[in-house]
């Protein structure tokens, strides 16, 4: 017994000094691990969350915007889209050309850097169909290099939907988005309908909020008056007179792009110009009325 015990030895302070910093190494793996785990499922869920609000804002836009259309019954149809861009933009280089925000969202390029050869991206397809063959070789809307490091803008669009014969139910409506101010929050994407809005006493004004955070709202109108045709920062119905032939009071698509804060750090701490993540979403809404029109003149 007593030859056991002499040869029992205990742990020296070297050895639970080794034994504690190899633990601390460990540990700080585990925890530096860990906290990156958790930024990236907070940033995932927050660009998530980014990407669901601007779906569900464009889809609410669309179905309002083709419920847009011309009325023979009315002599002056409703429907405008007013351009705001504004002087800043997510203050990142978006395109690699060492500028930053250089672009205005208006379907063509205006900061110098398309090339033809390079960057036209509708110029041939299989079987020697061509998209739009009137501006093959002219930098448009979907090309690369047009409208990639864009400026926000604060764009507005309004337009009536007029009462429907086969639904009686559904009466004239005055329909208006833009970003604006909602219960103290800025930034929110506002949806206003006047119901009735030309009889005074059964006139009624409903305004929701569509989206928060939005940084930045983008309408473009697909002229079918121009030759050729293409897209323009505004509209007004009111001018249809005015309008080249064939005077369509519509425009026959209108493109919507929406770009909302997706960054980590609470929304009220950005500020306008700040380098800051985004999600930008886009589509293209198409006024079926106006294609099926005998005036509507077909792209070749």
């Amino acid at each position: 017994m007593a030859a056991m015990k002499k040869h029992l030895k205990g742990i020296t302070l070297l050895e639970l000094l080794v034994a504690i910093a190899i633990s601390g190494i460990f540990l700080t793996g585990v925890l530096e691990a860990f906290v990156y785990i958790i930024r990236t499922t907070d940033r995932a869920e927050t660009q998530l969350e980014a990407v669901t609000n601007a779906r569900s804002a464009l889809e609410r836009m669309a179905i309002d915007i083709k419920a847009a259309r011309i009325d023979p019954r009315y002599p002056i149809q409703h429907f405008v889209g007013e351009s705001l861009d504004l002087p800043y933009g997510d203050g990142i280089d978006n395109d690699g050309d060492g500028r930053v925000d250089e672009e205005i969202r208006q379907g063509a390029d205006d900061d110098g850097d398309f090339q033809v050869s390079v960057d036209d991206l509708h110029v041939a397809f299989d079987g020697g169909v061509r998209e739009r063959s009137a501006l093959t070789n002219f930098g448009d809307l979907g090309d690369r290099n047009v409208d990639e490091d864009c400026r926000f803008s604060a764009d507005t669009i309004e337009f009536i939907t007029y009462p429907d014969l086969d639904n009686p139910g559904f009466r004239e409506q005055r329909i208006r988005y833009a970003i604006g101010d909602f219960d103290g929050q800025t930034n929110v994407l506002i949806r206003e309908v006047t119901h009735n809005p030309n009889s005074p006493t059964q006139m009624r004004i409903e305004r929701d909020p569509i989206a928060f955070n939005v940084l930045s709202l983008s309408f473009l109108y697909w002229d079918p008056n121009r030759i050729p045709m293409n897209w323009v920062t505004t509209w007004d119905s009111l001018y249809a007179p005015l309008f080249p032939d064939p005077q369509i009071e519509l425009p026959a698509a209108v493109h919507i792009c929406i770009t909302v804060y997706a960054g980590s750090n609470p929304f009220n701490e950005y500020r306008p110009g700040d380098r800051v993540e985004t999600i930008t979403l886009e589509t293209i809404v198409t006024n079926e009325q106006v294609l099926k029109d005998a005036r509507y003149k077909k792209l070749l």
